[in-house]
């Protein structure tokens, strides 16, 4: 699908093509705004231009992936069986224009050519635990936040958000660096300092074992601490080192592998305004988790833009990848009904209780295969 590349876009037009998505957003914010389980009680398909029914009337989830997507099946050929409004081919024209570029332009990780389940760079200890993902992740953010300490000097590293301690085992035990591991869920600071210890025992037998094969950067493991980041406010934990520097001054490196939401709003506060804070390396995930405001947007010039709001729900699928809802479209499974039946709910609990709206019941796996009793 063609789309937009943001590597090599200057400011100006990086900046353009934000005012472009939000005008996009203004003029179809009707449809943005629609949920399908009110596709009965609102009236949705009545909603649309005339024109456009008359367009997508009739068309099977296959054709509706093919054709208004733009993701053919395989072999499948592009036709179209009547000719549609200008208004549908431009919105489908811009959604297109606008959209990031979805072709991968790399190849599995060659890590894993051997054997899809273990990365062939990672020592086998390091992968314990550690399924196939994570280990290409810990491994790659792990080494250039060495490469990062490296060049810029820092004293320790900080992984905020830290889980189980996979990033920060490697780190420590794999790259020799000083870490401190930050994580608010007590359960799994206890989990990771177990982790810990499991690890060092293997280390410390291999290196018996192999003692001119085994190098060990560092006998210590990880500094664990539990506590909640709250991204409102700089967090003293994150910023209070270790031990004292011998030049007395602390250069911290911050990291965060997944900052869920907030967690990389957090990171880049701390980096922006505290000195001592030398480096960022942040993967962020979970971006409909950002709070509103304060997290979404990040960048105040967008913010000022007219049309820029996106609900929890819209940022949401805007996380979810494209391809998935097109290849359930194009397997036409008995799933698919699942999205009417909920919605046929609807008109009955309104019914019911005609001032409750878009109520948080929650479907179940296979619904569409049980009875109307159970």
């Amino acid at each position: 699908m063609p789309g937009v590349s943001a590597r090599g876009l200057s400011l100006e037009e990086r900046r353009q093509l934000a005012v472009n998505l939000t005008r996009v957003l203004s003029l179809y914010r009707s449809i943005l705004d629609a949920y399908i389980i009110e596709f009965f009680t609102d009236n949705l398909w009545g909603t649309l231009p005339c024109s456009w029914q008359e367009a997508l009337d009739g068309l099977n989830p296959p054709q509706l992936a093919t054709q208004l997507l733009g993701m053919p099946g395989e072999g499948e050929v592009l036709r179209y069986r009547s000719v549609w409004p200008l208004t549908l081919l431009a919105l489908k024209s811009t959604a297109c224009a606008l959209a990031f570029t979805r072709t991968p332009k790399f190849q599995a990780p060659s890590e894993f050519r051997e054997n899809p389940s273990q990365s062939s760079r990672l020592k086998a200890p390091f992968r314990k635990h550690v399924r196939p993902k994570k280990q290409h992740e810990i491994r790659r953010l792990g080494e250039l936040v060495k490469k990062l300490s490296d060049l810029t000097g820092c004293t320790q590293v900080v992984d905020v958000g830290s889980g189980q301690g996979h990033l920060s085992r490697f780190m420590s035990l794999g790259l020799g660096l000083k870490v401190k591991s930050i994580e608010g869920d007590q359960r799994l600071v206890e989990r990771a300092q177990h982790l810990d210890q499991e690890l060092l025992q293997t280390l410390g037998k291999e290196e018996k074992r192999n003692p001119q094969v085994v190098q060990m950067h560092s006998h210590r493991s990880p500094h664990h601490v539990a506590q909640w980041v709250d991204p409102r406010t700089l967090c003293e934990e994150v910023l209070l080192p270790l031990e004292t520097s011998p030049q007395g001054e602390a250069r911290l490196l911050l990291t965060g592998l997944h900052a869920c939401g907030d967690l990389s709003v957090a990171l880049l506060r701390h980096f922006s305004s505290c000195p001592e804070v030398v480096a960022l390396a942040s993967v962020g995930c979970c971006y409909m988790k950002l709070s509103d405001p304060g997290g979404y947007p990040l960048s105040q010039w967008v913010a000022a833009l007219p049309g820029y709001e996106l609900s929890y729900r819209l940022r949401e699928g805007a996380c979810h990848a494209l391809e998935e809802y097109a290849e359930r479209l194009q397997k036409a499974g008995p799933g698919l009904r699942t999205h009417c039946y909920r919605a046929a709910l609807e008109t009955v609990i309104r019914h019911v209780q005609p001032k409750l709206r878009r109520p948080g019941v929650q479907g179940i796996p296979r619904v569409h295969e049980l009875k109307i009793e159970e």
